[in-house]
């Protein structure tokens, strides 16, 4: 079948009354988790009295999602008005990632049926759906580094030219590091290793790694002069990084997990967090972890690998999620698709040098949680691109399935 927009419309809004009916009949008009609280404040906070902070905290994490909420929140001046208008908006953002990975993986694979299994899988894909629901960054994060990566692959198609596709994607990926801390060491190792391995040149790999970090620079220096005006001293992204890495990097942590409610009225924990400056307590915070991390190399050892294990676990971790029936979307969902992508990985060895983005992208998100701390839902931005690498193999699995059938059917008729 010929798929045209008609097809990519109804889709869409399919997806749309779908995700609506999760959001207004499934979830309540609160929040669901803890985490939402602290974004809702903040929105509310900046919107009423234009001022960004976490609690008492200035740079406790990345400020992009509190000024969208926070946009949300002036629209409707309620809390009620904030969560549906964020509901609303990012159920409409996860549609345009199953577009956005719909033309992506037209421009890798040339196959249209893959590329149209993928856009279904993602706007319907449960984890997807469960999380643009909520009040978190995962939903808006997912969605701009599916931005960043279509016109990375722009860029790709126009011969690695520093050009607008260039300059877009280097925007979305600086972007997403306004969302999301985690990534901002990525971008320009990105456009490097892009560019060379599929030129094989090291000086025009170089020209468009410095390429990118001046992007880089600039595009950040609002947050990095904010900060400076504030603290007096160069705070390059968060300051709560040193707290998640204290969390995944202590004696009480013996399965990866990043539950603060271990180190209630333990120590140091207490003492460092009842420190007022948030620069010392955060300084505080990796000293702690990187002694522990020195002292106990063998246990770090180990629990980087339990960490690994937690980070891919088919069925979810946690307790609350614990009941039959998660496990068995999970493991339908999520672990055919991890399956079919680690297939993937091996049967498209030819376009290997098209790749490496998305093989960048998950060594680098892989490595900071098997260091800092794991859960599935630091996973949730990888799995778009299992669900792109999976859907070509599935495809052409379904394909030989079914020429076979009808091979069969006409030789019992013969």
């Amino acid at each position: 079948m010929e798929i045209n927009k008609k097809h990519l419309f109804w889709l869409a809004l399919a997806a749309f009354l779908v995700h609506q009916c999760i959001n207004f009949f499934f979830f309540p008009l609160d929040n669901t988790f803890a985490d939402e609280r602290r974004f809702i404040r903040e929105a509310i906070r900046l919107s009423t009295i234009g001022e960004f902070r976490t609690g008492a905290d200035r740079a406790w994490e990345m400020p992009f999602t509190a000024i969208l909420y926070s946009f949300f929140y002036s629209l409707t001046n309620s809390r009620e008005g904030l969560i549906v208008v964020a509901r609303i908006f990012q159920s409409l953002c996860l549609i345009a990632q199953g577009l956005l990975l719909f033309a992506i993986s037209l421009k890798l694979f040339k196959d249209r049926s893959a590329a149209l299994l993928t856009c279904v899988s993602v706007v319907f894909y449960p984890f997807f759906v469960f999380y643009q629901g909520l009040l978190l960054s995962e939903t808006i994060f997912n969605t701009t580094l599916a931005i960043s990566f279509y016109f990375l692959y722009c860029w790709y198609e126009n011969q690695f030219k520093i050009d607008r596709y260039f300059f877009w994607a280097n925007f979305f990926f600086v972007l997403s590091i306004y969302i999301k801390g985690t990534v901002a060491l990525l971008p320009p190792f990105i456009f490097l290793f892009a560019y060379y391995f599929t030129k094989f040149k090291l000086y025009g790999a170089f020209k468009i790694f410095f390429a990118s970090i001046i992007i880089y620079i600039i595009l950040l220096s609002p947050w990095w002069i904010r900060n400076y005006t504030i603290f007096n001293q160069f705070v390059p992204f968060t300051t709560s990084s040193s707290l998640v890495l204290f969390v995944g990097n202590n004696p009480l942590n013996q399965d990866g997990g990043c539950e603060l409610s271990l180190y209630k009225d333990t120590e140091p924990y207490t003492t460092i967090e009842n420190i007022k400056n948030e620069l010392v307590r955060s300084s505080r915070y990796k000293e702690e972890a990187v002694r522990y991390i020195a002292g106990n190399k063998e246990a770090f050892i180990k629990m980087v690998i339990t960490k690994f294990k937690r980070f891919y676990s088919i069925v979810p971790n946690s307790e609350v999620y614990s009941a039959w029936y998660y496990k068995y979307v999970s493991v339908l969902t999520y672990g055919v698709f991890l399956f079919f992508a680690l297939v993937s990985i091996v049967k498209n060895v030819s376009i290997f040098n098209r790749l490496v983005p998305v093989y960048t992208l998950a060594v680098y998100i892989t490595l900071i949680h098997i260091v800092f701390i794991s859960s599935i839902r630091y996973r949730l931005p990888l799995e778009q691109f299992m669900i792109l690498l999976s859907t070509p193999v599935i495809t052409s699995l379904l394909s030989y399935l079914r020429s076979k059938s009808t091979h069969m059917f006409k030789a019992t008729n013969i």
